[in-house]
């Protein structure tokens, strides 16, 4: 068996998650980086060859993959480094603090299937298999999609990274909703937002409430309208989608994996449960593939271009929620 090297930089609470899935990949070794040992000498996993608190000295080691899952701010800059010295890298969304330092980095990846982007969902089955059904007209054409989030316990999960204060972060924090609502009804052309803050929770962010309006584009089909809400507010959480069509809707709990295809013959059910680690687990076996196979073509499942694409949303989600107006998505920011 061949044995990779894996590199980690950031050991938040993804990054613990990351080294954890890692002992059900076989054949890999691991390096870590943070700049605080506090967090290197907490991170234990037998898989562990080498800690250091310099980045630079991460990459001296040769890594054959690469995992980003520190601070926004340090995204771009360790993924531009990382790509020089020719590793496949994993960078967690949102992949950088703008939509604009986003764009300016995807202008110097000079190949694209060296990057995947941490969009797990679109790695878990019950996403793989609502993409399926659309695609394949099981409800006709889609017009309109409603999506719920209540996403409260993000906070008490990476408590460390709710530290400090940061106005707006509820917009990129979930932008895995952008990514996916473009794989399913193509790209978005323009967003309108309104946003709120409620103190009726312990922790409160500026805003925590959040409810959007996003239009699709795909081509050559009817437009989509998607409507979104998401707020780091329910303490119990949900994670759901409603799609309705010409011929039929489905419902997706994407957190328990279920799908309910609703059509004049009839309701059909499934269930496609999957673990959060499961997902985790076959992203980082598909960023073990694109190593091992970059030369033959294979493409990530989650590019660089969605990873800016999703970023752009969220950046023009906030403008419109702070201007009051209808905004386009890509036209700066």
């Amino acid at each position: 068996m061949v044995v990779r090297r894996l590199a980690i930089s950031g050991l938040g609470s993804i990054g613990r998650q990351h080294l954890a899935a890692c002992s059900r990949l076989p054949g890999v070794r691991v390096d870590l980086f943070d700049p605080d040992p506090e967090l290197l000498n907490r991170a234990e996993s037998p898989l562990v060859d080498r800690r250091t608190t310099s980045f630079d000295d991460l990459l001296s080691g040769a890594p054959d993959a690469v995992v980003l899952a520190g601070p926004d701010h340090t995204h771009v800059p360790q993924l531009l480094a990382a790509v020089e010295t020719g590793a496949t890298v994993l960078v967690e969304k949102p992949v950088a603090e703008s939509a604009a330092a986003a764009r300016e980095a995807l202008d110097r990846i000079a190949d694209p299937g060296q990057v995947l982007v941490g969009y797990v969902l679109r790695h878990r089955p019950v996403v793989r298999r609502l993409s399926a059904l659309i695609a394949d007209g099981a409800i006709g054409q889609p017009t309109t999609a409603q999506v719920l989030l209540g996403a409260y316990h993000t906070i008490t999960v990476a408590a460390s990274r709710f530290a400090r204060p940061e106005s707006g972060r509820l917009y990129r924090d979930y932008s895995h909703e952008w990514d996916y609502l473009r794989l399913l009804f193509g790209p978005v052309v323009g967003v309108s937002a309104l946003a709120r803050t409620t103190d009726a929770v312990e922790h409160v962010e500026q805003p925590n409430l959040v409810d959007a309006l996003l239009r699709h584009r795909p081509d050559g089909a009817t437009e989509v309208v998607s409507h979104c809400h998401i707020d780091y507010v329910d303490t119990v959480g949900a994670r759901t989608l409603q799609v309705m069509g010409t011929a039929g809707s489905l419902f997706a709990d994407l957190a328990a994996g279920q799908i309910r295809l609703r059509r004049t013959s009839g309701v059909v059910e499934e269930a496609h449960p999957v673990t959060a680690a499961d997902g985790l687990l076959a992203q980082l076996r598909h960023l073990m593939d694109l190593v091992e196979r970059r030369t033959s073509g294979l493409a990530p499942v989650v590019g660089f271009a969605d990873g800016v694409a999703a970023l752009e949303v969220a950046d023009a989600l906030r403008t419109s929620a702070e201007t009051g107006q209808w905004t386009a998505v890509g036209a700066g920011g």
